[in-house]
């Protein structure tokens, strides 16, 4: 399973009867309760096994944790369980990568030992893209907090930086032959999404530039709490056209069950098909690619 699956109103991004139907409501149940008009905002990490290298991004909220708000606080799941029945017990993981700092995204960087934030990847370097990390560093006078996000900096990141487990990237940053760090600016100002070009294989592992498919057929819809809506909207723009036009997989952070997908054209509108994407057994495929389920 995923870390946690929350009820959030569709209503949020478009109440539009219409659209709807035509875009969504053949979608798996989880994308929209037609009896709630709500849909399944999933929090998981995805772990990839490429060019030797253990992988994973963007590591949930954790547990434990106080003042991330309802949902997000005190939470009790076995992450760390499900990590190792994934095939990467947290010694194993070589790399740990935030596409950004919000909390549902960097948590499981640390674990509380004995009243002490600690690194839970003691063997793995965490990246940390440098536009990203300035904007959220207690320590910077300029900082700009969120209510959403309180002391995510100093509980997830900090305690990284001193156990010298931390290295601060600019973009784009090569991560491994199939592996490119790329921009992905808007819903925070130092947003990134990770690019995945293994045999053939075109991925775009994108964070939170999208929350829901309703947005890639309509860029400009989007919940609240984007560091610079028009920024991300361009972004949105960008990367829709990027996979349609390459046949990309996407493989966002917050959607339901299957989690993943690819885009297509009906001449009329670009439109999401979920799942699909060949797994560590397909022989086209030389890395394999798992959500925390």
């Amino acid at each position: 399973m995923a870390e946690q699956s929350l009820p959030v109103p569709l209503g949020l991004l478009t109440d539009d009867a219409a659209f709807l139907s035509r875009r969504v409501a053949q979608l798996p149940g989880g994308f929209l309760d037609q009896e709630s008009m709500t849909f399944r905002f999933s929090s998981h990490s995805w772990v990839l096994v490429v060019d030797g290298l253990t992988v994973l991004i963007d590591p949930c909220t954790g547990n434990g944790r106080k003042g991330r708000g309802p949902y997000f606080d005190d939470l009790e799941v076995p992450f760390l369980e499900r990590l190792a029945e994934a095939g990467a017990p947290a010694d194993t993981v070589d790399i740990v990568f935030c596409t950004h700092l919000h909390h549902d995204h960097c948590g499981w960087n640390t674990t509380q030992v004995d009243g002490t934030w600690v690194p839970t990847f003691p063997n793995a370097t965490y990246l940390f893209v440098d536009q990203e990390y300035r904007r959220w560093d207690t320590a910077n006078p300029d900082e700009h907090p969120n209510d959403f996000n309180p002391s995510t900096f100093d509980e997830c990141v900090r305690p990284i930086v001193d156990a010298g487990l931390a290295k601060v990237i600019s973009t784009p940053y090569v991560v491994s032959p199939s592996l490119t760090v790329e921009p992905a600016p808007g819903h925070t100002v130092g947003h990134t999404m990770v690019r995945l070009d293994s045999d053939g294989v075109l991925a775009y592992f994108s964070g939170d530039a999208f929350h829901h498919p309703v947005q890639l057929t309509r860029p400009e819809l989007h919940l609240p709490g984007c560091d610079d809506l028009a920024t991300a909207i361009a972004t949105r723009q960008s990367l829709v056209r990027r996979a349609l036009d390459e046949g990309a997989f996407l493989f966002p952070a917050h959607f339901p069950a299957p989690h993943y997908g690819h885009l297509a054209d009906d001449g009329e509108e670009v439109y999401f098909v979920p799942g699909g994407a060949p797994n560590a057994d397909d022989p086209r495929a030389a890395t394999g690619v798992q959500n925390l389920e």
